[in-house]
């Protein structure tokens, strides 16, 4: 078949504006060319991108159509997600061979402009300034960000230029991408295929399957009977930029977002132990002294044929890594979720309560914002209605603690935006970092300790601030952070969001070591982000903690009692 897929899909951004044969006007080049526009719409209409949304979206339903396009407007409009709006830029690129629209927004950005777009500060008209001095690329802009080839650019000054060079160095090597995105991109890939592959059953493995925070590749594995059908999917699937079968059942792709993939395909009695190999990492491989030849139809019957218990995937990063650390049937409540009431949040009260029941919880911790965000939130009068409607929801939902807290902001000094005495009545404190994220290292260090002081506090939320790939961590000495959380009894987050990750895997082992206890959490904003806690627990099995450091693997008894025994103690 076809050679190595390209290493990046940007590598032709120059010609997708431009018209194409009729041999060429396939739903796999329509995809690339629409999700360019996306690219281009959201960068150049910030508040109109939901059309960026709907374009993304539409890409993934583009194999319901013909590989030629060839199908009537009204056949077109019978498959999910493709609307009146993409059948006639479908048209209009079967008659024309290209999109009016990206022919006139493509030459104004960057190649780049997904990742450059998210920077600081960046407006669209700044993004238009860079592709004029010659910027394509996150290698161009650290190049000029090196040379000050950009102090023409207006408003754009010495403080900015040092946050963009920050967040562009976060990566720890070329090509890595943050997980948030690899597993976004992984899960779509892995739905996708198992729908267009009735029978089969896809698994995600590799760095994402680890939890890694940052990857160069997704990997698959595929269990089926039929590789050959696996490979005339992907052959000319619109999902991804590009695709080519390799010997030995693996078939390479590069995704429309420039992640390099691999689809491992296996049969089913094989399928554990392709699992293992291909999750990994390599070490953790060889130290089980596995063939690869040896079929295995599970994971456990692979740890089995050498006496060994399962290894949750997070955990294999840990040269001694065994089934000691903690299980996400340890969990016994979420401690950080928001319902409507905080300005980003997408659930009713009752929804969330219904989604901790769903997963056997005992109890749930309402934390609404508060007023001290930057986009607003509860003030002490709204929190106090609000408790009225928690007081409703438990009636309805009498078979889980419903708790009514708060996710307080702490200000620049270490000062919460809601008065003491609320405070008091809160069933729980949730406290988070949302600003002043550059104080210098002392002033941040007295900021988060003064907080986790406070004795209303009960957990410290996403205490390092950062975020993967967005914005780099605090300036902080996290050893006083650990020594104040053990000393005070309030617990540390490990946040399961991928993007945050918060403590780290690396971090939580520290924060136990000092003694500090660690609260694993969702911060689910949506029904689906409950999930989020398998994240958190995976981060706690990297980190080698066990359940008794975490305080919502008690039950709701011996909870309650904490909460009052923590209060007490500071």
């Amino acid at each position: 078949m076809r050679g190595k897929p390209t290493a990046n899909c940007h590598d032709h951004h120059v010609s997708l504006a431009d018209p194409v044969s009729p041999e060429q006007r396939t739903r796999r080049e329509f995809a690339r060319r629409l999700w360019r526009l996306a690219d281009v719409v959201q960068a150049a209409y910030r508040r109109r991108s939901f059309r960026a949304r709907a374009f993304r979206s539409a890409v993934w339903s583009l194999d319901d159509l013909p590989p030629d396009l060839e199908a009537l407007p009204e056949e077109m409009r019978q498959v999910a997600g493709i609307g009146e709006g993409i059948v006639r830029l479908i048209g209009e690129f079967r008659s024309t061979g290209t999109i009016a629209e990206l022919q006139r927004l493509d030459s104004r950005f960057p190649a780049d402009v997904r990742v450059i777009a998210r920077l600081p500060r960046m407006t669209p008209g700044r993004l238009e300034e860079l592709k004029a001095l010659g910027v394509d690329t996150v290698a161009d802009l650290m190049a000029a960000i090196d040379t000050g080839a950009l102090t023409t650019v207006e408003g754009v000054g010495p403080a900015t230029l040092d946050r963009w060079a920050a967040v562009l160095s976060l990566p720890p090597s070329p090509g890595a991408r943050p997980a948030h995105e690899a597993a976004v991109t992984a899960s779509m890939l892995r739905r996708h295929l198992e729908r267009h592959l009735p029978g089969d059953e896809v698994r995600v493995a590799g760095a994402v399957r680890r939890l890694d925070e940052w990857v160069h590749r997704i990997d698959l594995v595929l269990v089926t009977g039929e590789p050959a059908r696996a490979a005339r999917l992907l052959e000319d699937s619109a999902v991804v930029a590009s695709s080519a079968s390799e010997p030995g059942w693996a078939i390479d792709l590069v995704t429309h977002d420039g992640i390099p993939a691999a689809v491992r395909l296996t049969d089913r009695e094989a399928a554990g132990t392709a699992l293992v190999r291909w999750t990994g990492p390599e070490r953790h491989v060889r130290s089980l002294g596995m063939s690869a030849e040896t079929p295995h139809p599970t994971e456990e019957d692979v740890y089995r044929s050498i006496g060994r218990p399962w290894v949750p995937p997070p955990a294999r990063i840990r040269s001694e890594a065994e089934n000691g650390s903690i299980r996400s049937e340890d969990i016994r409540g979420d401690l950080h979720v928001h319902t409507d009431w905080s300005p980003d949040g997408h659930m009713p009260l009752v929804e969330a309560g219904e989604q901790a029941l769903a997963r056997g919880y005992d109890y749930l911790v309402v934390t609404d914002h508060t007023i001290g965000l930057r986009f607003g939130g509860l003030d002490a009068e709204k929190l106090r209605l609000q408790r009225r409607m928690v007081e409703e929801a438990r009636r309805a939902l009498p078979d889980v603690h419903l708790f009514h807290g708060a996710e307080i902001n702490i200000d620049a000094e270490g000062g919460l935006d809601i008065d003491d005495e609320t405070l008091a009545w809160l069933d729980f404190v949730v406290a988070g970092a949302h600003s002043h994220f550059d104080l210098p290292t002392e002033l941040q260090t007295i900021r988060l300790v003064r907080a986790i002081r406070h004795p209303a506090v009960d957990v410290v939320a996403h205490p390092t601030g950062r975020r993967i790939g967005i914005r780099p961590g605090f300036s902080v000495d996290l050893g006083a952070v650990y020594e104040a959380a053990a000393e005070s009894g309030t617990a540390l987050e490990v946040n399961g969001h991928r993007d945050r990750m918060d403590l780290s895997a690396e971090h939580a082992a520290e924060a136990v070591r000092a003694g500090a206890r660690l609260a694993a959490d969702s911060n689910a904003h949506r029904p689906h982000e409950f999930d989020n806690m398998s994240v958190a627990v995976g981060i706690l099995q990297r980190a080698g903690v066990g359940k008794d450091h975490v305080v919502n693997t008690a039950p709701l008894d011996a909870f309650m009692v904490w909460v009052e025994e923590r209060r007490r103690r500071a």
